[in-house]
C-alpha cells in the first residue's frame, strides 16, 4: 500500500480516521509489510505484500469463503501468462472466460473513462479488471476477501510488476466497507454482489462510498427466472463458497431502497437464446435501427421471466 490510501480508509471497528503507521518493509513502489494502528481504538492491521488486510472479525461465511477459494486455487492450471492474458485468456482456457471477455470488453466500451476518477473495483479477486481501470490512469482500489495468489489480491504483484501501474489492495468486507463516505467516482463490481447474503446492505454500502454522481458498474451477476428454483449444486457450494442467485427484481428493489437509478444493458454472452438475438442484433445493427426500445424490453423480459446474466450501470443522484 501507499501512504495515500490513509486519506480514504475508515477503521472497520470504530470508522475513525486516525492512523499511525509502522513499516517494516518498503521498495521503490510501496509498503510492502508494516502494521496499521488506529488510534480511535487501538487495533491493530497488517499490511502484507502490500495488502492491507481491513478484515476485522471477519464473518462465518468470509472464513468460509476464504477457505474454499484457497481449496480451488488448484482446479486449473493457473500461471503469470493466464493472468496477464484475462479476460481473454489462453489456448484450452479461452473457452471457458469467452462469454465474460466478449461481455467486459462491451461494458468497458460503455464507460467512457477520462482516467481522473477513483475507483473501487469491489470482489476484484485476480484483480485484472482493477488492472485495466490503473492502465486507464485511475485511482482504482480492489478489495476482496481472498489474498492467495491467483485467485485472490497477490495476483496484482504480476499486474504492478508487468503495467508499471500501480493499484492498491485490501482485504474487506463488502458489506463493512473500511472507507470515508463518497470516497470513489465509479465503483465496480463484476459475479461478486450475489455472494451477499443481503442485496440491501450491500447496496446501501456502495451508495455511501459513491460520491454524487458517481456510477455504480453491475455486471456478470447471474439471475434466475421468477419460476425457477434458486437452489445452487455447484462445486464452489460445495467448497462452502457463499453463492446465491437472486431473481432481477430484488436488483431493482435493492437500487431503489438505495436511491440509485439504473440503466440496463444486454449481456453480451449466449447463455439464453432470447439474450442471444439480441446481443447480434444490437452488435450488427446500427443504433437507429436497433434503438433502447426495441431490445430493452426483450432483456427485460428475458432476465424477470428466465433469468440470465445481468448488466447494469447505475448512478447515486447529485442531489
Amino acid at each position: 500500500m501507499r501512504r495515500q490510501l490513509l486519506d480514504l480508509i475508515i477503521c472497520p471497528n470504530c470508522q475513525k480516521n486516525e492512523f499511525e503507521i509502522s513499516v517494516a518493509e518498503e521498495n521503490e513502489i510501496e509498503i510492502r509489510k508494516g502494521d496499521l494502528v488506529c488510534i480511535g481504538c487501538d487495533n491493530h492491521f497488517e499490511i502484507d505484500e502490500g495488502i492491507l488486510n481491513l478484515l476485522a472479525e471477519p464473518t462465518e461465511e468470509v472464513v468460509s469463503e476464504q477457505k474454499g477459494w484457497a481449496e480451488l486455487v488448484n482446479a486449473v492450471e493457473n500461471t503469470d501468462e493466464l493472468m496477464l492474458s484475462l479476460p481473454d485468456a489462453l489456448d484450452e482456457h479461452k473457452p471457458a472466460w469467452a462469454s465474460m471477455a466478449v461481455n467486459f470488453h462491451y461494458m468497458w466500451s460503455q464507460l467512457q473513462l477520462s482516467g481522473d476518477e477513483r475507483v473501487l473495483d469491489l470482489g476484484s479477486g485476480r484483480c485484472w479488471s482493477t488492472r485495466y481501470f490503473a492502465r486507464e490512469g485511475c485511482y482504482a482500489v480492489g478489495l476482496d476477501i481472498v489474498p492467495t495468489k491467483y485467485v485472490g489480491l497477490q495476483t496484482a504483484d504480476i499486474y504492478i510488476e508487468h503495467d508499471n501501474a500501480y493499484f492498491e489492495r485490501i482485504l474487506g468486507d463488502m458489506n463493512r466497507l473500511p472507507f470515508q463516505k463518497e470516497a470513489f467516482d465509479l465503483i465496480y463490481v463484476a459475479a461478486t454482489i450475489h455472494h451477499s447474503s443481503d442485496l440491501t446492505v450491500s447496496m446501501n454500502q456502495i451508495q455511501l462510498m459513491l460520491k454524487p454522481g458517481g456510477r455504480l458498474v453491475l455486471i456478470n451477476e447471474p439471475t434466475v427466472g421468477v419460476f425457477q428454483d434458486k437452489t445452487l449444486d455447484c462445486v464452489e457450494v460445495e467448497y462452502g463458497i457463499n453463492e446465491h442467485v437472486y431473481w432481477f427484481r430484488e436488483y431493482r428493489k435493492a437500487l431503489r431502497q438505495a436511491g440509485m437509478s439504473y440503466k440496463l444493458y444486454p449481456y453480451m454472452g449466449s447463455y439464453h437464446p432470447a439474450l442471444a438475438y439480441v446481443n447480434i442484433t444490437k452488435k450488427k445493427i446500427t443504433k437507429q435501427m436497433a434503438p433502447d426500445y426495441i431490445w430493452l424490453p426483450v432483456v427485460y423480459s428475458q432476465l424477470s421471466l428466465f433469468g440470465g446474466i445481468l448488466n447494469i450501470i447505475a448512478e447515486k443522484p447529485i442531489n
